[in-house]
């Protein structure tokens, strides 16, 4: 059918002003702005609504009526794509929500016309009753759109032969665009983090499509993760996706751009697990897979102004059983990565789900997030430098003090530690890569195998592998990095991997801490006063993945920051803290938070709103908090109309960064502050 109705002529078109090249462009806030018409067809539409109102006074009420539209013409001339690579707007569903909505770009000058379905695009999936969602369209990176260049009509239009219940638009913007140092692209929009974080769909990413995440972190510099989709073919390496496959960042005044190895191992973030023993197997595959070898789905969980969340779900194949008869159980796994502005590190979270296979069945450890990369940024596998050295922390910290690290090296295990970590870096090139648990070792035991025999050590002390090589034997190593790739001397190979004991899934109680096969008795037979946790029916943690300039120690800093989380005491006179939530990603099972208010899951200081209002206070027992990330559950209001930190009001989008999870009724907000002392007091209102 013709989506067009009748509609006035077309106005004279003046040149478009160079000075809003690289703004950000209002087409409606209470009225339209900026030479933008209303173009409407079909009737059904109220510029001037006085309720519902995400801001300001008025929005714009929309009654769906066979295929007609809410319409805004651009008369001061076509706006190029490259300028305004971003919309968003927010939308109430009125009493009922899920309406089916289509957005169409049009050019005037050729007639050209595109569309793609706009609730794909809006947080959650779709209109939601009795609450405002804010949609974002990357426009730029959407093909249909790019084809046009340029656009000068925005329609959204019912996606329905009959009627649909009313709905409700506004702040409706174009965001805009500048050179961006990491893309050229014009991502920023003049901005900095003001522009939020941006999100590409479906970007080609080494023979698979993927999602690109592009953020300001707490230096307000860019960053941009790619992350392959798992739902399709196989991608360069063999990888079914599921994986971090590009980071870039700034090291210095260049652009570091970190890609996957070309072996087999390349990407980052994937699942890996290995069985006690391969006495029971079924043969049907390998005992280790590495998880990226197996498809599974992936949905756009939380897609906010500054924060967003991609979910990554698997069948995990485990061929290895502790006792005969073997048997194949694939293992649910969940894994999402979180992206926030104003912090440096996306964070990993994962949750294995081994309700549907009997305890006591596996004995396996759990060495994700895996995989390899190009930490330096080399061209190629060829290019890439020296590992220079390795570190890690259980109950206690190694690090390697021989550049290049070998089998030969120097190193000391001698300083008393709390939270987990491991991390490479290059030998002539600032790069580092590394993991940090959210929680301490004893919250969430991490790190296992044999190493306590050679805690509160040094080399100088004596053979690490007595009778083979100074370094601790490569089977000692309680986080799998470059253990396996020493061999032949120094390595390339920047291979990084958690680590856990094994038992840590399947068995109804596992050893947490020490010689996992102390005594011969493996984990089935943990002895007299070991300490035990189970492994069965669901295991969770999360860990920040990092990667930045070695000599900045980024995995220090964010080791630091998770000490700091320990000495906090959150309260609040308005509202109040939460105390439980969640055990993991894919786990609802309530876990008790420690400190109360951490959500490990998250990383995040969490609240519960009254009224959706809040008035807390965060002491900081010692150290400083850097740029906290807040969650207020319970929220279920339109942006805050206020923010205050110590009595002062803070700006949006400068103080502070802020997006609503409808679907969750959660305000996420990233303190652009650093936190010390006792007296923190932030008050948020509607």
């Amino acid at each position: 059918m013709n989506r067009y109705g009748p509609r006035a002529a077309l106005g004279a078109l003046f040149a478009f002003a160079a000075a809003h090249a690289h703004a950000a462009l209002v087409v409606y806030d209470d009225a339209l702005r900026n030479t933008f018409q209303d173009y409407s067809y079909g009737g059904g539409s109220d510029f001037g609504n006085a309720a519902p109102v995400h801001a300001g006074t008025h929005s714009i009420r929309f009654d769906g009526n066979a295929y007609n539209a809410v319409s805004f013409f651009h008369a001061g001339g076509a706006l190029p794509l490259a300028q305004y690579p971003q919309l968003r707007l927010w939308i109430h569903g009125g009493s009922s929500g899920g309406q089916q909505l289509t957005l169409f770009l049009q050019d005037s000058s050729d007639g050209s016309i595109a569309s793609v379905a706009l609730n794909a695009y809006i947080g959650g999936g779709a209109p939601a009753a009795g609450a405002w969602r804010e949609a974002v369209v990357p426009l730029a990176s959407i093909a249909p759109f790019a084809a046009l260049g340029a656009f000068d009509r925005i329609d959204i239009q019912s996606n329905a032969a009959g009627t649909q219940p009313a709905l409700y638009l506004d702040d409706v913007s174009l965001e805009g665009s500048q050179p961006d140092p990491i893309f050229g692209d014009g991502f920023d929009g003049g901005g900095g983090a003001a522009d939020g974080l941006a999100i590409d769909q479906d970007v080609p990413i080494d023979g698979l499509a993927g999602d690109r995440f592009r953020w300001r972190d707490s230096a307000g510099q860019p960053r941009a993760a790619v992350l392959a989709h798992n739902d399709g073919g196989t991608g360069s390496g063999g990888t079914r996706g599921g994986e971090l496959r590009e980071f870039r960042y700034q090291a210095g005044a260049q652009t570091r751009v970190v890609r996957p190895t070309s072996d087999g191992f390349g990407g980052f973030g994937y699942v890996v697990s290995h069985p006690s023993s391969e006495d029971f197997c079924t043969g049907g595959g390998d005992p280790s897979s590495l998880g990226h070898f197996t498809p599974g789905q992936f949905e756009r969980v939380f897609a906010g102004r500054h924060h967003a969340i991609l979910r990554f779900t698997q069948n995990y194949p485990r061929y290895c059983t502790r006792l005969a008869p073997a048997q194949r159980y694939d293992v649910p796994v969940t894994i999402e990565w979180t992206f926030s502005t104003g912090r440096d590190h996306p964070l990993w979270s994962v949750t294995y789900d081994l309700s549907g296979v009997p305890a006591d069945r596996l004995e396996d450890d759990s060495r994700g997030p895996y995989g390899q990369l190009r930490i330096d940024g080399a061209e190629n596998d060829g290019a890439r430098a020296l590992i220079g050295g390795v570190a890690w922390g259980d109950y206690y910290r190694f690090a390697s003090s021989t550049d290049p690290v070998t089998f030969g090296s120097a190193w000391s295990w001698n300083e008393a530690n709390t939270v987990p970590f491991v991390k490479l870096w290059s030998s002539g090139v600032d790069a580092t890569m590394g993991l940090v648990q959210t929680q301490t070792i004893r919250q969430q035991d991490a790190g296992g195998y044999w190493g306590q025999d050679l805690w509160n050590t040094t080399s100088a002390q004596g053979a690490g592998c007595p009778g083979q090589y100074a370094m601790p034997c490569d089977y000692d190593w309680p986080f799998q990095s470059v253990n396996y790739e020493l061999g032949g001397g120094a390595t390339r190979n920047a291979r990084l991997a958690w680590g856990t004991n094994f038992g840590f899934l399947g068995l109804q109680q596992y050893r947490i801490r020490g010689n996992a096969w102390y005594g011969g008795g493996g984990n089935g037979t943990a002895l007299p006063g070991d300490p035990t946790a189970p492994g069965w029916p669901k295991k969770s943690y999360a860990t920040w993945i990092v990667l930045g300039t070695h000599g900045s120690d980024p995995v220090g800093a964010q080791r630091r920051e998770v000490e700091t989380v320990q000495s906090l005491t959150l309260g609040a006179s308005v509202g109040s803290v939460a105390v439980q939530g969640p055990a993991g990603v894919a786990d609802t099972s309530p876990a008790t938070y420690q400190p109360p208010g951490y959500d490990p899951v998250r990383g995040a200081l969490t609240f519960q709103a009254a009224g959706n209002r809040l008035d807390a206070n965060v002491a900081v027992g010692a150290g400083t908090l850097k740029h906290p990330l807040v969650i207020v559950r319970g929220y279920a209001a339109a942006l805050p109309a206020t923010v205050k930190l110590g009595g002062a009001v803070l700006t949006r989008d400068v103080d502070y960064f802020p997006s609503l999870r409808a679907d969750a009724a959660e305000l996420w907000i990233t303190l652009n502050r650093d936190l010390t002392g006792a007296a923190n007091r932030l008050e948020i209102a509607p």
